[in-house]
């Protein structure tokens, strides 16, 4: 059975979802003005709290995949759900109301004509869809998106999520031998996120171990080094 999960966020980001979000479990549609995550491997018996609770948890995985992909800054929340019933309206479950839906520009489908005039399309949500099917088989993969969807990209998070792929991919030399940062980068991120003399209370030690780096990375370098180890390590799985 299907049943439906009202979503609300930036609509230009929801408008992205639906185009590349099409698979037959879970899928992302729209309604008129209103979209929803539609889940169609439902148990009949199923209740519309578990409902719920399930599409929170993969709105959990989805809001730190979009986030990546589509550089997304509204969360994506959830309200009330339905399904269909036996005469062809709507079972409609009403639970607290979801956030306000924003509008940014974006542009959710490029098209691209090559000189030998073939067409490419490409939509930058298609990552999300990749990526959320990708974390329901692959507790990593799961982790870092939540982390991402859920928390600040503080140096705190930032270091938890290097965690979770220098420990999925066996160590930060695999990640620089895979080329996905360089060994320097990645030393001057752990030294700078470990030292309370670079960072004061923001850093994830209480006490220096060691003497503080000269020239510390900045919060906006570190997010920029951990996005990027992060997309190339997704991409490899998919």
């Amino acid at each position: 059975m299907t049943w439906y999960v009202q979503l609300s966020g930036d609509s230009s980001d929801l408008a992205a979802l639906a185009q590349s979000m099409t698979g037959a479990d879970v899928s992302v549609v729209q309604e008129g003005a209103d979209y929803f995550l539609a889940i169609s491997d439902t148990p009949s018996d199923a209740e519309a709290r578990s409902v719920l609770d399930r599409g929170a948890r993969l709105v959990e995985v989805i809001n730190g995949a979009a986030r990546l992909a589509l550089d997304a800054r509204q969360p994506i929340r959830v309200g009330s759900v339905y399904r269909r019933n036996s005469k062809g309206g709507r079972d409609v479950f009403v639970f607290p109301e979801p956030a306000v839906i924003h509008v940014r520009a974006f542009a959710p489908t490029i098209t691209v004509t090559r000189a030998d005039g073939s067409v490419e399309v490409s939509r930058p949500a298609d990552p999300v869809a990749e990526w959320t099917g990708l974390a329901a088989t692959d507790e990593a993969v799961s982790n870092a998106l939540r982390l991402i969807g859920n928390g600040e990209l503080d140096w705190v998070n930032l270091y938890r999520l290097f965690e979770i792929v220098s420990a999925d991919v066996g160590g930060a030399g695999t990640i620089a031998l895979n080329g996905w940062s360089m060994k320097q980068s990645m030393s001057l991120f752990k030294h700078t996120a470990n030292s309370p003399g670079a960072l004061g209370l923001d850093a994830r030690h209480g006490a220096e171990s060691t003497a503080p780096p000269l020239k510390p990375m900045t919060l906006g370098e570190a997010r920029s080094l951990v996005r990027s180890i992060v997309h190339a390590w997704l991409r490899s799985k998919t």
